[in-house]
Parts: structure tokens; sequence; C-alpha cells
């Protein structure tokens, strides 16, 4: 099983939408598991047609398998999630053996990180195999950038495993018809440069309609829909070249 950390410190940034439709592409191919870390919910409201009796909390207090559904299998976020911060360290290594226990029975797992450095998030970066950043395009998308690297080492380091493949910053919710936005977004590459995704996510009302009806864009009809449709599946097509799914 390959597991794809979606994660930032900001919030705001569209990792709802991003995980969203992550899970919607990789089940067309793959068994795919998707885990809510976020105890906003958001996710797991988006995705409630597939939701598993299994909340996410469960995988921090032990090894815990999660039964398919079906191709798409959603654990459940819940307010608990918040006491994960006030428990042991220990459970870090919990929630990975958790994804481990669940390597059979899936192919692919994306993870939905809340929108701070926890012990939430650290769990998902030891189960990584790779961590893609979501990014806002305005004044601030490049603070936290550096942390965010920082973090992704110092769990490798500290629990002795390689780093996951760090697939980059990918710019969301990005208004190309605001000329102050391109040219931020102009500045962020100066600044970024190799460090930026190949893609971006336009701000677009098609993914606020596919988050409200539950369904992805490309099962939605007109040509906003259909550019959105365009440019989110070959932002995962790239994913998924990078990180070795095969169709």
């Amino acid at each position: 099983m390959k597991t794809l950390v979606v994660m930032n410190e900001k919030g705001g940034v569209g990792k709802t939408n991003i995980v969203a439709h992550a899970g919607w592409f990789f089940a067309e191919h793959h068994r795919t598991l998707v885990v809510d870390l976020d105890q906003q919910a958001n996710l797991s409201t988006t995705l409630g047609a597939y939701l598993s009796p299994v909340e996410t909390v469960d995988l921090f207090a032990e090894p815990t398998r999660v039964p398919p559904l079906g191709s798409l299998t959603v654990t459940r976020s819940t307010r608990e999630l918040l006491g994960v911060e006030g428990v042991d360290r220990a459970c870090i290594e919990v929630f990975r053996d958790s994804l481990k226990a669940n390597g059979d029975d899936y192919d692919v797992c994306v993870v939905d990180t809340p929108p701070a450095l926890t012990n939430r998030t650290f769990g998902a970066l030891l189960a990584a195999d790779a961590v893609i950043a979501p990014i806002g395009i305005n004044d601030y998308s490049i603070q936290g950038i550096a942390e965010l690297l920082r973090a992704i080492k110092g769990v490798s380091t500290h629990y002795g495993r390689p780093e996951p493949l760090f697939l980059g910053l990918l710019p969301s919710i990005y208004d190309r018809k605001s000329k102050r936005e391109r040219e931020l977004f102009e500045d962020l590459a100066g600044q970024a440069g190799k460090l930026l995704f190949p893609g971006v996510i336009a701000k677009r009302d098609a993914y606020a309609k596919a988050a409200s009806d539950g369904e992805p864009v490309w099962m939605m009809k007109g040509s906003g829909a259909r550019e959105a449709a365009t440019e989110i599946r070959g932002v995962f097509g790239t994913v998924s070249e990078r990180m070795g799914l095969g169709a």
C-alpha cells in the first residue's frame, strides 16, 4: 500500500477538495483508503457515502484494520481526535502500525491532516510514502514552508526511516483572473523554484459544488466542470506516476 499525505500548517488552502478528489481518482483503479485526521470533519462529510464504521481516532489507540466497503473506504473524523494531542507520543507509531495493518486490503491510502503540526500530523508523516502540500497564492503562501520541510525531515530522522517523497507545493484556489494573484504566483515560482508541483488547482465554483454534492467534478455537467476535471485529473495523474502507481 502506498500512502499519500496531504498537509499544510495553514488552513483554507483547499486540502479537503484535493483529498476528496484524490480518493475518487485513485478508487477508479485501486483499492483506496482515505483517512480523515482533521477534527473539522469536512472531508468525512464530503465523502459520507463511503464512511467506515471505524473512527479515525481508533487508529491511534491500537493497530486497527479498516474493513473495505468497496473500492473507496473512509475512516470517520470525530472531535475525539483532539484527545490524541494529549496522550503519549507512542500513539504516532501506533498510527503507523495501523496503516501497516491495512496493507493487504488496500493499494493506496490518502491522509488528510489537520492545519497544525500535531501528533496526528507526525503520525501521518511517519507512515507516508509521499507528501504533497497545497498552498494558497497570497502574501503568506511561502511562510511556513521551511517549517513544513523541517517536520518531514525531523520525523524521518527521529524514527530512523527514509524521508518520504516530497511531491511539491501545489498552488490551490488560484484565481487566474486576478492580476495580483498572477503576480504573486510568479513571485512564488521565483522563490520556491523546484519545490513547486508541476500543476495548479484553480479557484472554481465546480469544486464547491462537488463538495456539496459528494461527487467528483468529472461526474458533473457543464464546461466549468469539464475544465476542472481536466485540471485535477492531470494533477493526480502526475502524482500517480511519481508514486509508481500503475493504472
